[in-house]
């Protein structure tokens, strides 16, 4: 807690010395207000706004029940916790009917489960208050992205493009929650990428192959939801960094800036850590640069200790760093990117979950909306791409849309030999069209 800012909590209860209590443990990092009169406390919440409101069950003329009642109704975002030594089973579940409470607190309490409880129930309520100034501040960046969409440039376009599918398959999603909850995570992946300076398609991309990858191992519904979700935030943290180490490879950083840049996957697990029902998320972001054989970061796991979710970003993400010239500054082709990962498999890497990767960029699944990175040995007629390929002077020889044909693959071909030269091509695979590498 910092001094500009303390939480405000509002304690009820009919004996003056819990109030006292409470009023010890929490003064220091929280704004305090005791009341032992329930109605007063009701009154308080019509001119102040709090955080947290703790009430004890069994008072004379008013209940912790209706106490927190009426909390709901005057506050709805304010958490709502019951403090009882009274162990009536009827009162708890009028109080949790009525009040809609946030947890249950028996009399004698201990201080640090207390302690614990309140400061979960606070960051609750600080991060749907940030949660919904991120939705406004989204709205009103969709506005002007349309109303200026025709001068924009083809960074932006993308963005609001891509944004704009995310939105329409969120929209067709089964279940209100779930629907919330794919919203919230592609809206922080967006904002997070603007902020550090990068596309929010990569991001796309990695989580549709981690995810067809998961598929591929045969991992639970469950299990491939968490991994797109940690897939799509993988590089959270990096918001944080140093913008020299933003565009700096890999393989130039000194053990310090390494350091530094693996640290931000902890940054971006803390993050998501605070929701409650996302720790297989966190966990994922948090271990994705454990090694293996061992002396990772953080250091903690090593072979199947490290979750499946973690060694498949670990392979998806390197691969992808690889092609994109993020790690050496210079790109490589899949081949040698393949080649990089096999060489540390087993030490970095695992070696099963490089062979199913091996096995899927040679016969990806027909109509998966995942892009993937091809040479021109491994195109097939149908397939479409998906981003503009570029000759070697930067000017555009195929535009994204395009179907590719025989003919097509057959000029790049003679391109790429006459030109010394290696085309990278994003695609789609359609449904109908064989990947079949022979």
């Amino acid at each position: 807690m910092t001094d500009k800012f303390k939480p405000k909590i509002m304690f009820v209860d009919d004996e003056p010395e819990v109030l006292m209590a409470l009023k010890r443990i929490f003064r220091r990092d929280y704004e305090t207000f005791t009341f032992d009169d329930p109605a007063q406390a009701i009154e308080f919440l019509n001119t102040t706004r709090v955080h947290l409101v703790i009430s004890d069950m069994r008072m004379p003329n008013i209940t912790g029940a209706k106490v927190l009642a009426a909390t709901k109704q005057i506050q709805p975002k304010a958490k709502r916790i019951l403090l009882s030594g009274y162990s009536d089973m009827d009162s708890t579940i009028e109080a949790i009917n009525q009040g809609g409470i946030h947890a249950y607190i028996t009399k004698p309490w201990d201080n640090d489960r207390i302690k614990e409880v309140v400061e979960d129930s606070v960051q609750a309520v600080i991060l749907e208050a940030k949660n919904e100034q991120l939705s406004k501040q989204l709205i009103q960046k969709n506005k002007a992205l349309e109303e200026l969409n025709q001068t924009l440039d083809k960074k932006v376009q993308e963005q609001t493009q891509s944004l704009r599918l995310s939105l329409q398959r969120l929209s067709t999603a089964a279940g209100k929650q779930r629907k919330l909850l794919h919203q919230i995570i592609e809206m922080i992946s967006l904002i997070a990428a603007e902020q550090r300076g990068s596309h929010y398609s990569d991001d796309v991309r990695i989580a549709k192959q981690c995810r067809l990858l998961g598929h591929k191992l045969k991992l639970e519904k469950s299990q491939l939801t968490y991994l797109y979700l940690a897939a799509s935030l993988h590089e959270l943290g990096k918001i944080a960094l140093p913008e020299e180490l933003l565009t700096k490879p890999e393989s130039k950083m000194s053990a310090e800036e390494l350091l530094i840049l693996h640290k931000q996957a902890n940054k971006g697990a803390d993050i998501i850590d605070i929701i409650p029902s996302l720790h297989e998320v966190s966990d994922i972001l948090r271990y994705q640069y454990e090694r293996y054989a061992g002396k990772g970061f953080p250091d903690l796991k090593q072979g199947e200790d490290i979750p499946i979710g973690s060694r498949i970003l670990a392979v998806v993400r390197d691969y992808d760093k690889y092609i994109s010239g993020y790690f050496t500054g210079k790109k490589l082709s899949p081949r040698d990117a393949l080649q990089a990962l096999k060489a540390q498999s087993n030490r970095i890497y695992d070696k099963k979950i490089i062979e199913a990767f091996t096995a899927l960029l040679k016969d990806i699944p027909s109509g998966s909306d995942a892009q993937f990175c091809l040479t021109t040995d491994m195109l097939k007629p149908g397939m479409i791409i998906a981003q503009d390929v570029k000759y070697a002077n930067g000017n555009i020889v195929l535009t994204q849309g395009t179907t590719l044909t025989d003919a097509i693959i057959g000029r790049l071909e003679q391109y790429e030999i006459k030109h010394d030269f290696a085309f990278l091509v994003f695609t789609l695979i359609p449904q109908q069209v064989d990947t079949a590498v022979d």
